[in-house]
């Protein structure tokens, strides 16, 4: 029943608003990041990953922006050069901070665009196995995201991935707690609590409230999600 979780994160929902900072040269025909955006999009939908590089690099020198910052960093990080990647998510976020916007002005969009950064970073450090930095990063996502639910699922998933599970019930219930109908958040904080449980005498297990609240939330949201057949099984066990 052990499984390791994929982690929640957007990408381009947020990425073309930023996008709209960049200031591309008048001309008769399409502005410049208009073609190399097009250039981009069609050299990672054939995973030319080389040529997505070279695209976002240009976009770069012509604009450096943050939404510039993410094809980049996304395309390295797709490439297999994952310390490239970190690298220019610190850049981006470096950008993103002198864009904030004046006191008294809505900070809400700033945020939002900020978080999302800080979740992919910490999506490149678990590519290097560096994963209390991780947790950091995604708590400093948490911390700035609208949709808290997410940012604290991923602190949740990786914790549970670690084989730490006092802090990934911990991250589940904060995350389960700021979106109730996340069902992955449910199914981990009732199958970590499930693990931490022991059998009766007649090999039942004696689950608390907690636990099987979970584990029913889970079905009740996901009757036919992908772990539904575990969790049927673990309350089928209990006492």
């Amino acid at each position: 029943m052990r499984k390791s979780f994929s982690l929640a994160v957007l990408f381009f929902a947020t990425l073309f608003p930023l996008l709209s900072q960049a200031k591309p040269a008048a001309q008769t025909n399409k502005p410049p990041e208009v073609t190399l955006l097009g250039e981009y999009t069609k050299a990672t939908q054939a995973k030319d990953w080389a040529k997505a590089i070279e695209v976002a690099h240009q976009m770069v020198r012509n604009s450096p922006v943050v939404g510039n910052y993410l094809l980049l960093a996304r395309a390295q990080l797709n490439s297999g050069a994952v310390e490239e990647s970190l690298a220019t998510y610190d850049v981006a976020l470096s950008s993103s901070s002198k864009d904030k916007p004046a006191q008294g002005k809505p900070l809400e969009e700033w945020k939002q665009s900020r978080a999302e950064i800080y979740l992919w970073k910490g999506n490149t450090l678990l590519k290097l196995k560096r994963y209390d930095e991780a947790v950091a990063v995604y708590n400093q996502a948490a911390e700035l995201s609208a949709d808290h639910g997410k940012a604290y699922f991923n602190v949740c998933a990786t914790f549970y991935n670690m084989g730490n599970t006092e802090a990934s019930a911990a991250a589940c219930r904060k995350s389960v707690d700021a979106d109730p109908k996340r069902a992955d958040a449910w199914f981990i904080l009732g199958s970590v609590l499930f693990a931490g449980a022991k059998p009766n005498a007649n090999g039942k297990v004696a689950l608390a409230e907690e636990g099987r609240k979970a584990l029913k939330k889970y079905l009740e949201l996901a009757p036919d999600g992908p772990h539904a057949k575990d969790v049927k099984a673990m309350l089928d066990m209990l006492e």
